[in-house]
C-alpha cells in the first residue's frame, strides 16, 4: 500500500498540468473573461478596441465556465 501517495502525487500533476494547458492555451480570451460574470458585477466584453462592448451576467458566466 505504499505506491498510493506515489500515486495520487502522480494524478494531482496530471491534473495541474491539464488545468493549466487548459487555462494557456484552450480556453478563449472571451471564457477567460466571462466566466466570472455575474448579474450583481456583470461584465463587458469586446472582442476588438473598435467593437462596442456587449455585457454578460450569471447566465453567460455559467456557459463560459461550461465551455472551459
Amino acid at each position: 500500500m505504499q505506491h498510493r501517495p506515489a500515486i495520487f502525487a502522480a494524478v494531482l500533476g496530471l491534473a495541474r498540468a491539464g488545468s493549466n494547458i487548459g487555462d494557456h492555451f484552450v480556453q478563449s480570451d472571451y471564457c477567460a473573461q466571462v466566466k466570472g460574470a455575474t448579474d450583481d458585477k456583470p461584465v463587458h466584453f469586446a472582442a476588438s478596441p473598435n467593437d462596442e462592448p456587449t455585457v454578460h451576467g450569471t447566465a453567460d458566466g455559467i456557459k463560459a465556465c461550461a465551455w472551459h
